[in-house]
């Protein structure tokens, strides 16, 4: 004999049930702007993962060589642009990388003509120049601080960049 809850009870997981099911069969329908915004979100989280990463990999190789003798370093790098006493017994170490890229094009201006009736060269049309050219310089120091035992204490890195022109 089923009593009124029991009854009750059944009609609710049956209702419960039925839209579980019924949620699972209809595909969700996304306006246009939130697919949009979806998108957006999806694409900028992606690159705030991917310099994440950089950042983390790129302080990761430093604490690599911490502790390290120097020496081996030199076996690995080549030798140093600069090296100097540090005043405690040890040296300061700089390495620098310069990078140069440059591109576009210049395209020079020109009048077209034409003669007229009376036999006059008149002018008809012109184009303006066009400068696309550019450059881009970027310097990567890279600075260890060498302990009077040889061992690498600290490494600090900073790249600046510079650039002209139409870029």
């Amino acid at each position: 004999m089923k009593t009124p809850i029991t009854r009750l009870f059944y009609l609710i997981v049956l209702v419960g049930f039925s839209s579980v099911v019924n949620g699972q069969e209809k595909p969700v329908k996304l306006s246009k702007e939130l697919k949009e915004a979806l998108e957006q979100r999806y694409s900028t989280d992606q690159q705030t993962a991917k310099t994440q990463r950089f950042i983390y990999n790129k302080m990761e190789w430093k604490k690599s060589w911490i502790g390290v003798k120097y020496t081996d370093l030199l076996k690995s790098w080549g030798a140093p642009t600069k090296a100097f006493p540090s005043g405690d017994g040890g040296q300061v170490v700089v390495y620098e990388k310069i990078s140069n890229y440059a591109g576009g094009s210049y395209k020079p201006g020109y009048l077209t003509t034409a003669i007229n009736g009376v036999g006059q060269r008149v002018i008809t049309g012109s184009k303006q120049a066009e400068d696309t050219r550019w450059a881009s310089q970027y310097v990567e120091l890279t600075t260890l601080l060498v302990g009077k035992d040889n061992l690498i204490q600290s490494i600090d890195q900073k790249t600046t960049h510079s650039q002209a022109g139409n870029q």
